[in-house]
């Protein structure tokens, strides 16, 4: 009885000692781990702090004067679409039939034709300065 109950206490030690070792590669795998959390003072804080300021800091007034720039090109496009605008409203609504009483035929069709040429060349115009606009915007951007 006596050697049973030596045998039962061994195997159950065994089977206690298995159950704490059983998981022995994982947990030294974390162990040997690198530290993830590591306390620094506050003067090191300050510093990093600093450098990260002094390196953001220039792009980030890049960024406000482009930013500016941008701003200012579309003010400037605003004032121009304004001005045109008010330009189209003061003008009579109809080119053609203005002062047509005493003109003959050729001269209605010539005003017509003058009429469609000009609102084509504007359009080219407006084509062209928003061309030119994006250029400047992209030259701005380099």
């Amino acid at each position: 009885m006596a050697m049973e109950d030596c045998c039962d206490e061994a195997h159950e030690a065994q089977e206690i000692i298995r159950q704490g070792t059983y998981d022995l590669p994982r947990m030294s795998k974390v162990l040997d781990s690198e530290r993830v959390f590591l306390l620094i003072d506050e003067s090191t804080v300050r510093r990093y702090k600093a450098d990260l300021t002094d390196e953001i800091e220039p792009q980030i007034n890049e960024l406000l004067s482009r930013a500016e720039k941008g701003l200012q090109l579309l003010l400037k496009k605003e004032s121009m679409l304004q001005t045109k605008v008010e330009a189209s409203q003061s003008r009579p609504t109809s080119r053609a039939a203005a002062n047509t009483t005493g003109m003959n035929k050729l001269d209605v069709r010539r005003m017509q034709m003058l009429s469609r040429q000009r609102q084509k060349l504007e359009e080219e115009a407006a084509a062209l300065q928003a061309e030119v606009d994006a250029m400047e915007l992209a030259a701005m951007k380099k």
